[in-house]
């Protein structure tokens, strides 16, 4: 396999007579990649990199010590064994303010070592910490500070991580040191180790979203909550209570015994201690004062109270009845989060802090309801930002009330509609987060299972930027912390957290916005085009990575682009898909002068490049059918589909370049105006949630798209943005033709 890196110049596109970029409100997207505000930004020619640039063995390496390497994000297995291809030495790079991890594997082999990084003599202030990496099912994720001495296996490798905090003032270029490495009754291997420093650094701020639920308390235990703080700000995370041990919840500030003018006026808790005050502790862990300056960029300051009835039961001396409230209820109600709004106003508050009103509503009227409370909520204070877990949806916002609308959004990564959510964003200035939950099948990422593979954690905010997502929650992530330390998936959180800085840099410090194209959009897409169409290579991320910090430094002038060349050459194809074995059962199968490949539901398969990954693939949910109907020819007539209407990734191995895809969908026995079709490919929308009818059972689409990752990826299937529900899709063919 051939991995390069393809650069984007950046040139601007002047209108001959204008002089000027096309304007943003008419320029059209023609299939090129059209910066509305600085024109086209075309392909270079690839650079080529080694396959072997991240993962080898070490040359310092020896029959009774093997010594390899290969990027974090690949989560080693105990199966994993030292690579062919060598190379001297430890290599890894950062921006200034980055903290970046390397992993020098041991073994497998029997003994006990002794190892020992040495500091950067020419970089003061550089901290190194090391770690060694525990086996969870198989797979490395603990990580333990190293003692004295590491016992080896001879089953499996053990990962020794190394992670360097670089100062933000440390000078561009290499930096050089040792690992000492010593098996017992040996003499010591010297494993040299270059940091190359970038020469941007990363940003401060935090400009990717968390909502993390974690036990800041068991991770203060042996730590001051200051220490605490510092090592979930250091790794970009937000857990949900930023200012604990104290909040804004009601039964605090407002309806509390502790409350001199209970439910009159808003109660700081300015009797306590700075360390359990919420007067002190939102100004120093919101806004940063007397901490680190800057504060975690967002605070949920206080939650629904259950899924049903989001609201007390009680409150200042009011009964609720139902989840809508009472009049006087609501009366009460209103006046407290009137209090908490001008509270938030006078500290400068109000753009970090959000309500988070609501969780998963189930039925339309549950929907109602978070209208019902997104409207007195906007009514009580109009500066308190609100959020809600539940993609944005025309049930909540435009409900016929009132329309109201959650300045957060936070969808499940399943049932992200992506037009209604790009509509709010550009009509209303919403903000859309997204969710992980355990049982998320393939083909999204899901970092939660113990087994996941690392770019499943890491991959989050590339796909995050490809949909315009600004954030991501999860409602247990004590998971990923192992005796009050980061584990190895932690770790790998904060390397994707990191990588959006990088994003962020290249396009001009600003976040992408909906319906226009970013800079780094293509550098994007060529590794996370969405949710479930992502690479799984880690050493071709990393590859990305490093060409794009050449690119924020100034030592490259294009914007790199991940191309992957392996499996078919560039030329036309043509899929059917059916029941192999059975209809058509013409050998080969030609129609119109071209000759179809029959595809079932194979699961992605190496050796023969194509294949399906999806929660049903491998089960009787997946079917396939023929009508045997006239007016159709056979690739019309045989189609496949799953039973669940769930969404399901396919694809088909084929060098990079840009090509002319034809999808045709439908069954030609019957319509299925119940049951919208959608289909995308390369992330590019190709059948849009369209029914089809009796009179119309079939439809056909074509779309230009580019692939550079090796890979045409379709995704076929899942629920429909109209109905809101699963609904079929039924895929008889494809046609893929070269476009210059």
């Amino acid at each position: 396999m051939r991995i390069a890196i393809v650069g984007l110049a950046i040139l601007a596109l002047l209108g001959c007579d204008e002089g000027g970029a096309p304007d943003a409100s008419t320029a059209p997207y023609d299939g090129d990649f059209m910066r509305r505000d600085a024109g086209v930004l075309p392909p270079t020619e690839p650079v080529p990199l080694n396959a072997s640039d991240f993962t080898y063995t070490l040359e310092e390496s020896s029959a009774t010590l093997p010594l390899w390497t290969t990027p974090v994000t690949r989560r080693v297995t105990v199966a994993d064994r030292a690579p062919t291809a060598t190379r001297s030495g430890l290599w890894m790079s950062a921006a200034r303010g980055e903290m970046e991890a390397a992993q020098l594997l041991l073994g497998p082999v029997a003994g006990r070592v002794s190892a020992r990084v040495a500091p950067f003599a020419d970089l003061p202030g550089a901290r190194i910490e090391v770690s060694v990496a525990g086996y969870v099912a198989g797979v490395e994720e603990t990580l333990t500070p190293l003692a004295s001495g590491v016992d080896l296996a001879d089953d499996r490798a053990v990962p020794l991580w190394i992670v360097v905090t670089v100062p933000r003032d440390a000078s561009p270029g290499d930096h050089a040191t040792t690992v000492s490495v010593t098996l017992a009754g040996g003499t010591a291997v010297e494993v040299p180790l270059t940091l190359h420093v970038y020469d941007f650094a990363i940003p401060e701020d935090i400009h990717f979203q968390t909502q993390l639920n974690l036990d800041v308390g068991s991770l203060a235990s042996g730590r001051t909550v200051d220490e605490a703080k510092t090592l979930l700000f250091e790794h970009r995370f937000t857990p949900k209570s930023v200012t604990w041990p104290s909040g804004f919840t009601p039964s605090i500030t407002w309806d509390s015994d502790a409350n001199p003018m209970r439910c009159r006026a808003f109660w700081d808790e300015p009797t306590e201690a700075d360390e359990y005050s919420i007067g002190a502790l939102s100004r120093r862990y919101v806004l940063g004062e007397g901490w680190n300056g800057r504060g975690f960029p967002t605070a949920m300051i206080f939650q629904f109270v259950d899924n049903a009835t989001p609201r007390p039961d009680t409150f200042c001396g009011e009964s609720r009845g139902d989840a809508f409230g009472t009049d006087a209820y609501d009366r009460e109600w209103s006046a407290f989060l009137s209090a908490l709004d001008a509270y938030l106003v006078d500290a400068s508050m109000q753009e970090r802090a959000y309500y988070y009103v609501q969780n998963e509503p189930q039925d339309a009227e549950d929907a109602r309801l978070a209208a019902h409370l997104c409207r007195l909520t906007r009514a009580a204070a109009p500066n308190l930002r609100i959020a809600i877990s539940e993609e944005p949806t025309p049930a909540i916002a435009e409900d016929p009330g009132g329309a109201c609308g959650y300045d957060i959004w936070i969808a499940h990564v399943r049932a992200y509609e992506e037009g209604y959510a790009w509509a709010r964003q550009r009509d209303h200035g919403e903000q859309v987060w997204f969710y992980s939950l355990d049982h998320d099948p393939p083909p999204y990422f899901n970092p939660t299972g113990d087994d996941a593979p690392g770019l499943h954690a890491r991959i989050i905010p590339w796909a995050a930027w490809s949909h315009r997502i600004r954030g991501w929650a999860y409602y247990d992530f004590d998971r990923f912390f192992h005796g009050g330390l980061p584990g190895v998936r932690a770790e790998l959180f904060r390397e994707g957290f990191e990588d959006y800085e990088y994003l962020f840099l290249a396009n001009g410090s600003q976040h992408p916005e909906v319906d226009l194209d970013a800079a780094p959009d293509r550098t994007v897409r060529s590794v996370a085009s969405s949710m479930t169409s992502f690479t799984q290579d880690p050493d071709a991320l990393m590859a990305l990575r490093h060409e794009l910090a050449r690119y924020l430094e100034g030592s490259r002038d294009t914007l790199p682009v991940l191309e992957v060349e392996g499996g078919r050459p560039r030329a036309a194809y043509f899929l059917n898909f059916q029941d192999p074995s059975g209809e058509p059962s013409a050998e080969p199968l030609v129609i119109g002068g071209d000759e179809y490949l029959k595809v079932g539901w194979e699961p992605w398969d190496d050796a023969a490049g194509l294949g399906w990954m999806g929660e049903n693939v491998g089960t009787g949910i997946v079917m396939s059918g023929y009508d045997d109907v006239g007016g159709f020819d056979e690739r019309q007539r045989s189609y496949v589909y799953d039973d669940y209407g769930r969404n399901n990734l396919f694809e088909f191995a084929i060098a990079p370049g840009r090509y002319s895809v034809t999808v045709g969908v439908g069954r030609p026995a019957r319509g299925y105006p119940g049951d919208p079709h959608n289909v995308r490919v390369e992330g590019v929308v190709a059948v849009n949630d369209e029914a089809t009818s009796d009179a119309a059972p079939t439809i056909e689409r074509t779309v230009t798209v580019e692939t550079t990752d090796g890979r045409l990826s379709f995704e076929v299937g899942g629920r429909s943005a109209s109905s809101g529900d699963w609904a079929y899709t039924f895929l008889a063919y494809v046609t893929i033709t070269p476009v210059d």
